[in-house]
């Protein structure tokens, strides 16, 4: 099954933490979505920055967003924003882990308990 990592999860990376390194080499089949590759960039203080951004985002499957995606997480806010607090990136991760049947890997387990039918890993760190 696919494991799609939250931006969480690959800062850790990108940062060199060697749990969050082990936790990714664990899985069988990592992926990330669009949106994770563009919350890297922003965070990216010069080009060097943006070079190693691209190369690791290089490394993983990455999931775009489609019609399918985008709808689930628009239901998923309804649902969930003002009672629960989704943000509009939650949404976004948790409609692509739903609509593609992937395991969301992600520290931020608050974020995501509300969702049913969210398959969801809060990794070992």
């Amino acid at each position: 099954m696919v494991s799609l990592i939250d931006t969480d999860v690959m800062i850790d990376l990108s940062r060199g933490n060697a749990d969050a390194a082990n936790c990714v080499d664990s899985l069988s089949d990592p992926a990330i979505s669009i949106v994770t590759a563009q919350e890297l960039i922003v965070g990216a203080r010069d080009q060097r920055d943006l070079n190693a951004i691209d190369s690791l985002v290089s490394m993983y499957r990455v999931i775009h967003i489609d019609a399918a995606i985008g709808q689930r997480a628009y239901e998923l806010l309804k649902l969930y924003a003002k009672s629960d607090g989704l943000r509009t990136f939650d949404s976004l991760f948790a409609a692509t882990a739903m609509e593609r049947n992937c395991i969301l890997v992600s520290r931020n387990r608050k974020h995501f308990a509300m969702i049913e039918g969210l398959r969801f890993e809060a990794p070992p760190y």
